[in-house]
């Protein structure tokens, strides 16, 4: 074989090996950062995940959970008088290239949904209702594809809250705005929809406090109780563990 060849052929074989070995320890820092983001270690999985991001910024599972970790962790620390919309803003943008990268992932349509659902937090009512029938039609289309997503369910849960507590004018508002095609919205439906996202993710102790807090909307306290004890108690260290056992310890103590 010809030297030029010869040198074709190792340059060749180099570049596939190191494309190989780049892309084992991807998959080594993904694994690594999925398992951080189960045990709710959410800041040291997004460090990981963007640092991914920026070796391919058109990997959708990049893409996903670089916005709903961005939205997690700056919703968790930011007052509410100061959101930083424009995070939550590229967020949203992030999500929006995923589904266009890839419309059938189930993870792309929840991270839209996450990211239009916190941005809905601080809008306006009229701007929430607005929001109020995309953010629906997303969470579906996550169930749809992803039948036992916790966190969609969560998120459902939210919306079924944030309507019960509508008045009748914001009520027919939706109704005009989408006719027949949304439900009216109920705590019932919202603490239905919680109990999935306990029954999907049971050691996460948020889905536990947002049941809790819709069961005292209900007026069933003494459920609301029950699990408002189980979340103080069990043995989740994640990055939010203090801040909703201390919701927790709140809410128990407005129910004696």
């Amino acid at each position: 074989m010809k030297l030029k060849n010869k040198i074709v052929v190792l340059a060749g074989f180099l570049f596939l090996l190191l494309s190989e070995t780049g892309f084992s320890q991807n998959s080594a820092l993904f694994t690594k950062a999925v398992q951080l983001r189960k045990q709710g270690k959410f800041h040291d999985a997004l460090a990981i995940f963007r640092l991914l991001l920026s070796k391919d910024s058109n990997n959708t599972a990049y893409l996903d959970y670089v916005s709903v970790l961005t939205c997690k962790t700056l919703h968790d620390e930011t007052k509410p008088d100061n959101p930083p919309i424009d995070a939550y803003k590229h967020c949203e943008y992030l999500a929006k290239k995923s589904l266009k990268l890839d419309s059938t992932n189930g993870e792309s349509h929840y991270a839209y949904a996450f990211a239009i659902g916190v941005i809905s937090e601080y809008a306006t009512h009229k701007q929430q209702i607005s929001i109020a029938g995309i953010m629906k039609t997303e969470l579906d289309k996550t169930i749809k594809i992803i039948p036992h997503h916790a966190g969609a369910y969560h998120l459902l849960g939210r919306w079924f809250d944030k309507l019960a507590s509508f008045n009748s004018v914001e009520k027919l508002a939706v109704r005009v705005l989408y006719g027949t095609s949304l439900p009216e919205g109920t705590y019932a439906q919202a603490a239905a929809a919680y109990e999935k996202a306990v029954l999907y993710e049971p050691d996460y102790i948020l889905h536990q406090y947002e049941l809790a807090a819709v069961y005292h909307k209900m007026g069933k306290d003494a459920d609301a109780k029950v699990w408002l004890q189980n979340a103080i108690g069990a043995p989740y260290a994640g990055d939010d563990s203090q801040q909703v056992k201390n919701s927790c310890k709140k809410l128990l103590g407005d129910l004696k």
